[in-house]
This record gives C-alpha cells, sequence and structure tokens, in this order.
C-alpha cells in the first residue's frame, strides 16, 4: 500500500514521546521505537496477540512509521506504511501452496470425476472470496489506524 505522509507542528522527540506515552505502555498495542542521531525516529506499531488463532478475528497490521525534522525548526514529517502481519502472510501463503497442490492432483488424476472438478472450483472460489474478504478488512483496518495515529498525534 501506498506510503501516508503528513506534517505535524511538532518535534520529532515530542511526537515519540506522545507515541509511547499514549500507545507503548498499553497491552492493547506493541510499539517498538528506534531514536537516530540525525533526529530520525522509527518506529513500529502493532495490535498484541496472546494466542495464534487470533490472528484472522483481530486486526493484524503492522504500522511503520518514520518521523523526521522538516525544514523548519518546529515541524516533523511523519511517513507510515501499512503492512499485513507475517504469521497471515505465511497463513495465506501455506493455504495458497495447499491449493495449488491439490489443483494439481486433480489435473494429473486420471478418473476426470465431475466430483473432483467441482471440489476443485469450489476450492478455487472460496480462495479468492477469501483473498477479497481480506482486502476489504484490510482497508477497513487501515482507516482505523489512520484515525487512532491523526488522534494521538493531534493532526
Amino acid at each position: 500500500m501506498k506510503a501516508w505522509k503528513f506534517k505535524v507542528n511538532n518535534s520529532p522527540k515530542e511526537l515519540s514521546e506522545k507515541l509511547a506515552s499514549s500507545l507503548g505502555t498499553g497491552n492493547r498495542f506493541v510499539l517498538d521505537l528506534d531514536h537516530d542521531k540525525k533526529n530520525l525516529v522509527q518506529f513500529k506499531l502493532r495490535k498484541r496477540m496472546l494466542l495464534a488463532f487470533e490472528i484472522m478475528a483481530r486486526n493484524n497490521i503492522i504500522v511503520n512509521g518514520n518521523i523526521m525534522s522538516a525544514a523548519s525548526s518546529n515541524e516533523a514529517d511523519v511517513e507510515l506504511s501499512f503492512t499485513h502481519h507475517l504469521l497471515l502472510k505465511f497463513l495465506i501463503f501455506v493455504h495458497g501452496l495447499l491449493g495449488l497442490g491439490f489443483l494439481v492432483a486433480l489435473i494429473l488424476d486420471k478418473s476426470n470425476s465431475p466430483y473432483m472438478l467441482l471440489v476443485g472450483g469450489i476450492l478455487i472460489g472460496l480462495g479468492f472470496f477469501l483473498w477479497l474478504h481480506l482486502q476489504k478488512i484490510f482497508k477497513k483496518n487501515v482507516q482505523e489506524y489512520k484515525a487512532l495515529i491523526s488522534n494521538v498525534l493531534e493532526l
């Protein structure tokens, strides 16, 4: 997804303190802040998952952000990018690999049973609708993170 860029009327140090105070100490989020020597603050933000099966039910986005000082002294440029959680990417990859393996087995099968072709078609359809559903959830969760971060940084 495209990066979200905006300017804030605070210094990078103040913005990182706001993020740490509002999101870093709670049990709901995991915030990793990395301060650089050149007024650059990099951070990663995601929701905490306690159990592995929560990956499909919870907001599973990782926010990668950079806060850097702008040309003027009291402004900061903020750049955010949103990606899927690594476990979700792995889950989608494994399911796709299993589905493709099943379809190859159907093609190489000599019986050409109509029921096997029906099962293969159903698998392809379910995989396509799962992908569409995950993309819809991803867009909704990105909007939630944008609202959360804009409230924290007081845009």
